[in-house]
């Protein structure tokens, strides 16, 4: 859970499925002087991206948010690098059995190499609740 980068009058935060965390250290070479620096290590997360359904949902709709990942025309905006120290917190996702696994978000893909024990490894959950 991070901050929204933009203007979100309806709900502050973007979500996102951690796949991978990378530890690496870094040289930077300037240009002009063609000196090395030395290594620094630099932390980074790939992820997955949710977005959010765009049903009612809060006290008033008395149902919490749900979010679903991005499906294959937007792989650009599906996946991502993040920064560590962005991420607010955790966040409790719960998957909304009621609508069922679906392959039509992503194809085959290593992004699911966690649940390795599921036959199901082309299919996601349709829709997350976010259980605050």
């Amino acid at each position: 859970m991070v901050l929204a980068h933009e203007d979100e009058r309806t709900h502050p935060y973007w979500y996102a499925c951690v796949i991978r965390i990378f530890h690496v250290n870094v040289e930077y070479r300037d240009p002009m002087t063609h000196v090395c620096m030395s290594p620094t290590r630099m932390n980074f997360l790939f992820v997955r991206w949710f977005q959010r359904d765009s049903s009612p949902a809060g006290w008033a709709a008395k149902r919490l948010q749900r979010l679903e990942f991005f499906d294959q025309d937007n792989l650009a905006d599906a996946f991502g690098f993040l920064d560590p120290d962005c991420v607010i917190r955790g966040a409790h996702l719960i998957p909304a059995f009621a609508y069922s696994t679906t392959d039509k978000l992503l194809g085959t893909s290593f992004v699911r190499e966690w649940d390795k024990d599921s036959k199901d490894t082309d299919h996601d959950w349709r829709y997350y609740y976010v259980n605050w």
